[in-house]
């Protein structure tokens, strides 16, 4: 293209009376050379303008892959001690039963120190994976789905999805259900007495901030691109909980998150605890709700919440 492009202002400038007055041949190669820049410089323009286009595509895939590293256990904060601790609500293979609501508050605000940090990495609602914990374990950390389905994490995730956002995954579980692999995480739970620091180093789901993180990213992931929904938060859910399950699974997240954001059932939450927990001793101190709460956060620090980012 640039060398007809060439030849025509070859021709055009032999032809007119502008060559024939200035026959110097230097000045007609200056001019040339001039437009061949221009013309060289509108081609790079494209090209980047096409780069750029491109690029929200490519942050998209990003989410899949800027997986957090380094986050071993690392005892910061000395393990915590409880005494005469009495929970709300007890805890089955379905989850929180009896005080279900106050026991699942109780148990997923152990994790917000955690939530805040990925919502805010991420751009996403206040408290909606505090919610998305309410709804998929209660804040039961080390609880594998009740189906023994191979879901696992206090944001429950399949091992191929997990996978697919750069989560280390025991086994080599390929199926988006997998029974065989949710009975031998079950196996595992027990066989290592419900020791988080033991469990992570074999499957991420197990780790709060890898777990939380990875539904942090895939919410962001899914936002971005097609909309299905009216809102990137809703097309998020929607990806993320699957067709089928999204109405129920959205009406529940939503749920959630009024009530996690409610100060008088937070309220509430706190002197029912505090009721139940009248000798309560942390590290050998009289304790209650508050401390009880900000003695697991504590526990996060453990796991690299300060190298987070």
């Amino acid at each position: 293209m640039i060398y007809s492009f060439e030849q025509k202002l070859r021709n055009y400038y032999f032809s007119t009376k502008f060559y024939k007055t200035f026959k110097d041949r230097n000045i007609y190669i200056s001019i040339t050379i001039i437009f061949l820049v221009i013309i060289v410089s509108i081609i790079e323009f494209n090209c980047n303008t096409v780069k750029k286009a491109k690029y929200p595509a490519t942050k998209k895939s990003l989410y899949k892959k800027i997986v957090p590293q380094n986050l071993s256990y690392f005892e910061i904060v000395p393990e915590v001690k409880f005494e005469n601790l009495t929970m709300l609500g007890v805890v089955k293979k379905t989850g929180v039963h009896g005080q279900r609501l106050y026991g699942m508050i109780l148990r997923t605000l152990r994790f917000q120190n955690i939530t805040k940090k990925v919502e805010k990495k991420y751009g996403l609602p206040n408290n909606i994976l505090l919610a998305m914990i309410m709804q998929e374990s209660g804040g039961v950390d080390l609880l594998p789905n009740s189906g023994d389905d191979g879901g696992l994490g206090l944001c429950h995730m399949q091992a191929t999805t997990a996978k697919e956002f750069g989560l280390k995954v025991i086994d080599n579980c390929n199926k988006l259900v997998c029974r065989k692999h949710g009975k031998e995480l079950r196996k595992l739970i027990i066989k290592h007495k419900y020791n988080k620091k033991k469990l992570i180093g074999y499957d991420d789901r197990f780790h709060p901030i890898m777990n939380i993180d990875a539904a942090g990213r895939m919410l962001k992931y899914y936002s971005l691109g097609k909309q299905y929904k009216d809102t990137p938060i809703k097309t998020a859910i929607y990806r993320y909980a699957g067709r089928y399950n999204y109405e129920k699974y959205y009406k529940s997240v939503e749920y959630y998150m009024k009530k996690i954001n409610n100060k008088k059932l937070i309220k509430a939450v706190e002197k029912a605890f505090n009721e139940k927990n009248d000798k309560l001793l942390i590290n050998g101190k009289k304790s209650g709700f508050k401390d009880y709460i900000k003695a697991h956060q504590n526990q996060n620090l453990n796991y690299g919440l300060k190298k987070y980012r």
